[in-house]
Parts: structure tokens; C-alpha cells; sequence
């Protein structure tokens, strides 16, 4: 008999609806819905490892208990505390210790059942158990959604005391940095989710062992490219790589598209050649790096299906000064180089600098789509745009 289980997938603001169809694509769910920050599907137990293959998903969480609390927001300090505690023995630890053990490749002391009779006798019998040598290590994070002041307590108390229960009932010790097991608690006004962490190390992760001033995670990425419909055979370039970032993940996660990665800096081009030198699929010829004038391609004219970029921002590198004088060159020479019917999809946080950059050549560019990115607490416009050009 097959087992449903209910994930969570934290994915980067802006770009939930990407998440939710690259899930939808390559998994079979049962149901998907997004929400912001978030995306929340079902599918069978055993396809759990599966989701760790996921591209546009920063972490992922199993959902093993969900509750409404009558008058939380209501009650003083003490007794939510305790209420909250009390949420333990309703939650489904089984189902969790299964997805997790599914997803790390790895047995909790004793698995599941022994994880279920702890719970029954720390319920029926009021049994404690002991911290042995063999006991995973794990932390509890409390995460408080909303109007928070409506509380009486904090997420650092709500955090403590459920920690505390888990810790009376299965004999887990407690480590803040060092943790096999990372459980999260979320309290919204009156309602409470208990979840589990799947992935060992955050999702976003991988590809970069060399970053530069401006590395975008391989996350966004992903979602930048997904953006930008890849098809096989398709040439995907990115005229200001940085360090790689883009092209990189392109390769890896379009192995029938190439991807070409260029920069004016020097040192840029060398965190290019060490990233991809660190990559696994490195022995592929579907990727390769040149030093060029992003606003002179050495490309021909029509000879690009996919243009994907992050502009600069005018923050760390340039100012906005300089991208109201950049952005409408770079598009001049993109218009150019992307055949006709071709997408760009392009990052930027100075919009006021790239929407008045549009507005100049209008006829030559449809949007697509647009989406405001969270990227590290700055709000950007991401732009999928399709070259209309009349030649």
C-alpha cells in the first residue's frame, strides 16, 4: 500500500510559479499549490529521494503534522508555551523519520518504529528517554509568520520548549550548529506546522567553488533559465557571466543546449574556468568562456536563441548613473545578435534604469513575463522578453 506524503519546498520569493511547474514537470505529484516563498506538493513516499534532483529549490521540508489552535493569539505567555509543547504526541513522527531516512540514504537509531514506541510510552507512561551515545543530534527552528507582535511569546521561546519535548521523548541531543535532524516549527496566528528537513545542505549549493562580488545562487539561476524556454540544440549565451553562474547551470541542467559565457575582467574569466574545471559534467563540451565587450559580441548577426543575464545593479559594481547610459547598448547589441522570435530573460534592480531602456526601442521587444525577485533582501524585476525585431 502506498504512503502519501506532503513536502515543502523554500524557493527564492518571485519565482514560486517557476518552482511549482518544474515540480509538476519532473515529479509525479498528486497536487501542487504555491505560495509566497513556498511551494507545497504531494506524491508518493517512496519518490521522496527524487525531489532532491529538484533545480529551482533552495530546501525541502517534510509536513508531518498541521493544526488550527483556538485562541493562541489569545493566550498569555505560559500557556501557549505549554499548548504548544502539547503538539508533540499529535504529530507524525513515523512518516517523517520515513521521508527523511529516504532522503538522507541513512537509519535513524532503531528507524521509525522505535521512534513510534518512544512516543507511545513517553504518552501512556510519562517514560523520558535517555541521551545515549547512539542519539542523533538535532535543533528546532521557529519560524513566525505575519503579524508577529500578536504573540506573547517569541520564536526563540515557541523553538526552546518544543525542543525540550522532543528531547524528553526520544532521547535526541540538542545542537544548534552541529545537527543531524533540523525541525521547523511555523506559527502563523493560530495555526502551527511541524516540518522535517530532507536535504542535508542547502539545495542552491553546488556548481560555484570560486565566487566573485555578484555570484547569483545556482537556484536563481536555474529559474532565470527556466524562464527563457530552452529547447535542444538552442545557443544560450550570457554576455556578462561574472564567475559562471549562469552558463554553468545551463549546462548542467540542459545537457542537449550550449551555453556560452563571456566577461571583460580577468579575474572573472579565471573563477569561470575554476568553477566549471569543479564541475562533474566538465568533460562535456556544452559550455565554454570568452573575454569580450558585452556591448560588441564577437557573434554574428541572428546567431543566438537565449540571451540570459544579471545586470549590474549599479551597487556593487558600476552606479545607476552609468546603467542609464549601459542598459540601452547592451540591448542595441542583443537585439542584434538574438534571432528573431529569441528570448532574453535579464535580472536587474535599478528598473527604473531598464524599463526606461525598453521604452526607447519598444517595437523590438515583447514582455513575456515579469517577476519581482527577492535577492538577498533587494527587490529586482527579472524580464522575459521575446525579440519582435522587424529585420
Amino acid at each position: 500500500m502506498s504512503v502519501t506524503v506532503e513536502l515543502c519546498a523554500a524557493v527564492v520569493t518571485g519565482f514560486e510559479k517557476v518552482a511549482a511547474k518544474e515540480i509538476a514537470e519532473k515529479l509525479p505529484v498528486i497536487s501542487c499549490e504555491w505560495n509566497r516563498g513556498n511551494a507545497r506538493f504531494s506524491l508518493d513516499l517512496k519518490k521522496v529521494p527524487d525531489t532532491l534532483k529538484l533545480r529551482s529549490v533552495d530546501n525541502l521540508y517534510v509536513v508531518f503534522y498541521e493544526n488550527s489552535i483556538e485562541g493562541l493569539t489569545k493566550m498569555n505567555r505560559e500557556e501557549a508555551l505549554k499548548t504548544i509543547q502539547k503538539q508533540i504526541s499529535f504529530c507524525n513522527w513515523k512518516l517523517a523519520i520515513d521521508a527523511y531516512q529516504l532522503a538522507r540514504d541513512k537509519e535513524i537509531n532503531g528507524g521509525s518504529e522505535r521512534i513510534v514506541e518512544q512516543m507511545r510510552q513517553f504518552i501512556e507512561q510519562k517514560v523520558n528517554c535517555q541521551v545515549t551515545e547512539q542519539s542523533p543530534k538535532f535543533r528546532v527552528t521557529c519560524r513566525r509568520c505575519g503579524e508577529k507582535e500578536i504573540h506573547k511569546f517569541s520564536s526563540m521561546d515557541a523553538a526552546s520548549k518544543f525542543g525540550a519535548e522532543i528531547n524528553n521523548a526520544f532521547g535526541w541531543k540538542c545542537s544548534v550548529k552541529q545537527f543531524d535532524i533540523e525541525v521547523v516549527l511555523r506559527i502563523e496566528k493560530d495555526n502551527i506546522t511541524v516540518m522535517m528537513a530532507l536535504n542535508e545542505e542547502s539545495l542552491f549549493k553546488r556548481n560555484i567553488c570560486s565566487y566573485g562580488p555578484t555570484t547569483m545562487r545556482s537556484t536563481i539561476c536555474y529559474c532565470m533559465l527556466h524562464l527563457a524556454d530552452i529547447k535542444p540544440g538552442d545557443i544560450v549565451i550570457d554576455s556578462m557571466c561574472g564567475g559562471g553562474s549562469i552558463p554553468i547551470e545551463g549546462a548542467n541542467a540542459w545537457k542537449h543546449a550550449h551555453f556560452l559565457g563571456g566577461d571583460n575582467h580577468e579575474m572573472a574569466m579565471e573563477r569561470c574556468k575554476q568553477n566549471w574545471s569543479a564541475n562533474s559534467c566538465s568533460a562535456r563540451s556544452n559550455c565554454d568562456f570568452f573575454t569580450w565587450d558585452a556591448t560588441k559580441l564577437p557573434l554574428r548577426d541572428n546567431s543566438v536563441d537565449a540571451l540570459v543575464t544579471d545586470l549590474p545593479f549599479g551597487k556593487k559594481i558600476g552606479s545607476r548613473m552609468d546603467n542609464r547610459l549601459l542598459y540601452p547598448m547592451l540591448l542595441e547589441e542583443w537585439k542584434r545578435v538574438i534571432r528573431k522570435g529569441g528570448r532574453l530573460v535579464v535580472m536587474s534592480h535599478d528598473k527604473r534604469s531598464l524599463e526606461n531602456s525598453l521604452l526607447k526601442d519598444r517595437s523590438s521587444w515583447h514582455i513575456k513575463a515579469s517577476h519581482t525577485v527577492n535577492m538577498g533582501g533587494l527587490l529586482c524585476l527579472c524580464l522575459c522578453l521575446i525579440n519582435t525585431k522587424s529585420f
